[in-house]
């Protein structure tokens, strides 16, 4: 398959589709060897890629086992359904994921199982489906479920949209969906300066970098139980609207720093619980006070060269971000072939560091945003 020009694989079932009770595999009973299948599965996969080919492997993976994320595989919810509740038990389920070592969890935007014939939601569509009727049918709510999942998707470790939809482009959901997506993918390309780096940094640790709040707050009673929001990296708190019709919703700040509006920049206090609002364009998004956040030049594929546009800084704290870079192709990072820009900004002095590689060359003074309210 490689040989024919493909960059990675889809390996769609990496477990056997047997009940391990009463089979028997190559290498032993199946009750025994059973839940182990997907790491030797992606294991046999990735050394092909290594002795064959010379760009890096990338398997999309249905299962998972310990050990896995070292096989360059992305693992994602299997054939999920298109409904609220389906969307809304993904949070949880790739906290829990990604919880146990393995950073690369996705799942299908939108659902992958074919759309409901007829559905009329509770409350009022907050999107127009009239003039998407060929794509979502009698599903009346579906563009406004498809909008708020895209803009959970671009805070995921990998956004991938996919499903049993006649048609799946930005502008296949209606008119008023289509520039809220196109909003969201922008900002996803935006932000790929920072989730690039963001992957460098669990090479470096294997700590994941989509994470319950607890694992950044674990002095902060309040957030054990939290499981619809999240932080994104060391910057981002995410808190996707999961309810249809809401325009609203409460978001629990963890103790211990300030943070921001991301569309506001309004400056909050944490270790509260507030009311935002959350019209069906905005995603309930907050920064960390002290964050340094690299942001990217516009682009529509990662395989255009991207330049450092803008370094934004939110004030109240002292703040470091390491830019990593390299040809984001091939193995040569192994043998340090690789570029990091250290950013530091001290609070005090309100003023940005960096030492390193050059991640720019204008003037820092075009470079630093540092947001006010």
């Amino acid at each position: 398959i490689l040989s024919k020009g493909f960059d990675s694989l889809w390996m769609d079932e990496t477990e056997p589709d047997l009940p391990p009770n009463g089979s028997y595999l190559s290498v032993g009973p199946g009750t025994r060897y059973f839940n182990i299948y997907p790491l030797v599965h992606t294991s046999a996969m990735y050394d092909g890629f290594r002795r064959d080919v010379k760009h890096r492997a990338l398997i999309l993976s249905r299962d998972a086992y310990l050990g896995s994320q070292r096989n360059g595989t992305m693992v994602w919810s299997s054939d999920i359904y298109p409904t609220w509740d389906a969307f809304r038990r993904q949070i949880p389920t790739g906290l829990d994921f990604t919880a146990s070592g393995m950073a690369y969890w996705t799942n299908d935007v939108g659902g992958w199982q074919y759309l409901s014939l007829v559905h009329h939601p509770a409350h009022a569509p907050l999107l127009d489906p009239s003039d998407a009727r060929e794509n979502v049918g009698g599903y009346d709510d579906y563009p406004e479920l498809y909008a708020r999942w895209f803009e959970y998707g671009t805070f995921l470790p990998i956004m991938r949209t996919h499903g049993s939809r006649k048609y799946n482009e930005v502008w296949s959901y209606g008119k008023q969906a289509e520039p809220i997506l196109e909003k969201y993918l922008k900002l996803r390309y935006q932000l790929m300066p920072y989730i690039y780096s963001l992957g460098y940094k669990t090479y470096q640790t294997g700590a994941p970098f989509m994470r319950a709040l607890f694992m950044d707050f674990p002095n902060d009673p309040k957030i054990a139980d939290l499981r619809d929001e999240y932080m994104f990296g060391p910057a981002f708190l995410v808190a996707p609207v999961t309810e249809q019709g809401a325009t609203s919703r409460e978001i629990y700040l963890p103790a211990g720093t300030d943070w921001y509006n991301y569309w506001t920049s309004e400056r909050v206090h944490g270790g509260q619980t507030i009311k935002v609002d959350a019209p069906v364009d905005i995603l309930p998004l907050f920064v960390r006070a002290g964050s340094v956040v690299p942001l990217g030049s516009a682009i529509e594929s990662t395989s255009q060269a991207q330049k450092i546009e803008h370094v934004r800084v939110y004030p109240g704290a002292d703040g470091e971000f390491t830019i990593y870079s390299d040809d984001g192709n091939t193995y040569g990072y192994e043998k340090g072939d690789f570029k990091t820009t250290r950013l530091h900004w001290d609070d005090a002095a309100q003023t940005l560091t960096h030492e390193g590689a050059s991640a720019w060359t204008e003037p820092d003074s075009q470079i630093l945003e540092r947001v006010t309210r």
